[in-house]
């Protein structure tokens, strides 16, 4: 059966060249993909016909608007009803695509997302859930990193038993553990809202294990399978491991120039495939995208700087969302605590 995604074809840095070439890649990976670009039907044409791709199982939703990264969210929604963002959320709610990527403003696509597709009933505050790797060779799911920054211990509870489904039925963790992020294990530890937190996750139930307060680097030593904080604390992890990577990636380039002008092929070759497997594991472009959890739909988010690569990984992710019916174990979830 085939899984339809639209794609906001006009989102991102370098749309719409690397979102339709990352549409065209992901048919190709998936039969059973379809993708809806949604956007200005002349740009998106003119680049299907550069890309030298046969298009598979894609087709073109106009919309004349654009959302920028520099427009107020709410306003510019409001203004722009025939925006490309507010397109694909309307086929999503109509239940014309089991759920969207968009890589263009974040905070359009969460306003939008509360304004069409509306809150799962029960959940009032949405979290953007992203996916890091661990030195053991697995992922850490944390949310929220910047959806909500002012956040009751209710709404973390939340953030953790939809993030806890996600990596269940897409991660593929059996009992995920749930830790809640802290500036130490103990449990006295902590402001008020995370003291809080502590006792409403110890009287949840569900398909879960809360293991208590966890710390920064437990995120990525493979100890916990959720990591569970406001959005405040969370963007900031979020950018500091955005930075951390560009940082040791830029100093391995320097060194595999330095190499390579030494005339060293051997510590040469050693350096380079280090570093591409570096990346294979680092690169947000290997994830794709982040799920918006608690509204009522798909809404996969991904970095403005994406390229095809991870357009292409995005929609692939959002089609085994859909397939693993992530949304029915999140309202099993949520009813169940």
């Amino acid at each position: 059966m085939t899984t339809r995604i639209a794609l906001d074809a006009m989102g991102g840095d370098q749309a719409p060249r690397e979102t339709v070439r990352g549409a065209l890649e992901a048919t190709l990976a998936d039969p059973d993909l379809e993708v809806v670009l949604v956007g200005d039907q002349k740009d998106i044409e003119r680049e299907l016909a550069h890309s030298g791709m046969t298009p598979q199982r894609v087709s073109i939703t106009h919309a004349s608007q654009n959302i920028g990264c520099d427009e107020s969210p709410v306003k510019a929604i409001r203004a722009k009803p025939d925006a490309s963002i507010v397109r694909a959320f309307e086929l999503v709610a109509r239940g014309e695509a089991s759920g969207l990527v968009a890589a263009g403003s974040t905070g359009a696509a969460v306003a939008a997302a509360h304004f069409i597709l509306r809150l799962i009933p029960g959940v009032e505050r949405a979290g953007i859930a992203v996916t890091f790797p661990t030195r053991q060779g697995g992922h850490t799911v944390m949310c929220d990193v910047g959806a909500n920054i002012s956040c009751k211990p209710i709404h973390l509870r939340d953030y953790g038993i939809m993030a806890a489904a996600y990596a269940k039925h897409v991660m593929g963790r059996d009992v995920p553990r749930i830790g809640l992020l802290n500036v130490g294990s103990e449990e006295a530890k902590g402001n008020e809202l995370v003291k809080e937190t502590h006792k409403v996750f110890a009287d949840a139930r569900g398909e879960f294990a809360f293991i208590g307060n966890v710390e920064g680097n437990d995120i990525f030593d493979g100890s916990v399978d959720v990591v569970v904080c406001e959005g405040f604390a969370g963007n900031v992890v979020l950018k500091a491991a955005e930075g951390l990577y560009e940082a040791f990636s830029g100093l391995m380039h320097d060194l595999l120039s330095e190499t390579k002008a030494a005339g060293d092929a051997r510590v040469t070759l050693a350096v380079g495939e280090f570093l591409a497997r570096f990346k294979s594991r680092m690169d947000y472009a290997e994830y794709g995208g982040a799920p918006l959890l608690g509204v009522n739909g798909l809404c996969m988010i991904s970095h403005g700087r994406s390229d095809a690569r991870a357009i292409k990984n995005a929609l692939l992710l959002a089609a085994r969302f859909t397939r693993n019916r992530v949304l029915d174990h999140i309202h099993r979830g949520l009813g169940a605590a």
